[in-house]
């Protein structure tokens, strides 16, 4: 079965290729169609880069699964942009009760875990990406294996809950930010 759809997926590459090919050899043959695909071709990337700059905002988007899951959408490359959102968004959680759900395997109940969004192939042939985990659980057996372990390059913060010493109606706890699956910062954080 899955040599027939790959079969399907290279005729069709093939196909697409020959399309391409006959384009370009009709544009090519005046001058004229050649500014207007080079206006065109211009204005596509000029909307992509005013769409990827002012549009693709960082997104937090709660697992529907797991209480304590976010997968963050068009995280931002500087850290310290990131750090603070999710700082945030950690903040925004102590407002509200820890919704109803069941944590991850692995994680106490009051831990919240940040994921980039990402990581995704064709179901069959490889991984899911963590975008599956928003609205499916963690597969740990059969054909395809399918657990949050697998993306640990994708873990972008992990915040564990704690009790205040000083308060025992506040919350406490610790951040610890991810790159590249390692721990390279903590901070710890109160509810004011």
């Amino acid at each position: 079965m899955a040599i027939i759809f790959i079969l399907i997926l290279l005729l069709l590459l093939a196909i697409c290729l020959y399309v391409i090919f006959k384009v370009l050899k009709w544009i090519l043959k005046r001058n004229i169609r050649i500014v207007f695909a080079l206006i065109v071709v211009g204005f596509l990337l000029l909307l992509g880069v005013i769409n990827h700059l002012f549009f693709k905002n960082i997104q937090f988007i709660p697992s529907e699964v797991y209480s304590n899951l976010y997968v963050v959408k068009y995280p931002d490359k500087d850290h310290k942009v990131l750090q603070q959102a999710i700082k945030n968004q950690v903040l925004k959680q102590f407002n509200t009760t820890i919704k109803n759900g069941k944590p991850l395997a692995y994680s106490n109940k009051k831990d919240i875990h940040f994921y980039k969004y990402g990581g995704s192939t064709f179901g069959f042939l490889g991984e899911a990406g963590t975008g599956y985990f928003i609205d499916h659980e963690e597969d740990l057996g059969g054909f395809v294996t399918e657990e949050l372990g697998m993306y640990a390059n994708y873990k972008l913060a992990q915040f564990i809950f704690k009790s205040c010493n000083q308060d025992s109606t506040l919350i406490c706890g610790e951040i610890k930010y991810f790159k590249d699956a390692e721990v390279y910062k903590t901070e710890i954080l109160k509810d004011r």
